[in-house]
């Protein structure tokens, strides 16, 4: 997976409070099965009725190599289907844009954009059930663990492997299924954080937001015919 997909794909299923626990713990196994149903169910309905979402997110990553996590912040929105949008206001404005079927990355201080496809990516796979796609239970072997004090915790691991994430934690709302926060580890053990806030779902947002221009003296990297010729090659 190229580095900005990985990194969406971050994003988009990485929201951890940062006083979570780096690494979930499984809850008792006499927990019953028809609870962890019941959490899965609750998630899959709740996602199900959102069409459109709107929220403030913190972002923490921890690198093995770096002394300290990055943090960055911003504001994110999703519509149905498979559209989303994640303005970085802090530290510097970056921006990925995707209608679902193309991310653009855009580093404003740098005036470069990348065009990159996405309709079949590891990052839709492992996100379409936020769009209203696919089953938890299909994609993912499942188990309840430990979360921030007033969420459940749900760890998915992916049945088939994937190259840019080894696991997948979503924190939710106990009361709502509200995903509220997550944490994405990678196989080099990199953990991508992110915690939503003031989020909104009764706000329709436009289409248009979710389409991106490059503006005049940006240089762009378009990825997409890379990938096209790889489909056409015999």
């Amino acid at each position: 997976m190229h580095p900005t997909l990985l990194l969406i794909a971050a994003l988009l299923t990485s929201q951890t409070p940062t006083d979570a626990p780096a690494a979930p713990a499984a809850l008792p196994e006499e927990r019953s099965a028809s609870a962890l149903d019941q959490l899965i169910d609750g998630v899959e309905e709740r996602t199900s009725r959102i069409s459109n979402y709107e929220a403030k997110f913190h972002q923490e990553v921890t690198r093995k190599h770096l002394p300290r996590p990055l943090k960055r912040s911003g504001t994110v929105y999703f519509k149905k289907p498979g559209m989303m949008r994640w303005d970085y206001q802090i530290p510097e404005r970056v921006y990925y844009i995707s209608d679902g079927q193309v991310l653009w990355s855009y580093e404003a201080r740098e005036k470069l954009a990348y065009k990159l496809p996405v309709k079949n990516s590891e990052l839709y796979s492992a996100l379409k059930f936020l769009f209203g796609q696919g089953k938890l239970r299909e994609e993912f072997s499942i188990r309840q663990v430990a979360a921030t004090k007033g969420l459940l915790g749900l760890e998915l691991t992916p049945k088939v492997p994937q190259s840019g994430y080894t696991k997948l934690v979503l924190e939710v709302s106990s009361e709502t299924y509200d995903i509220r926060s997550t944490i994405l580890f990678d196989p080099i053990g990199n953990e991508s954080r992110v915690r939503f806030e003031n989020a909104k779902t009764d706000k329709v947002l436009k289409e248009a937001a979710f389409r991106f221009t490059p503006p005049d003296g940006v240089r762009v990297e378009d990825l997409t015919r890379s990938e096209t010729a790889k489909e056409e090659k015999p």
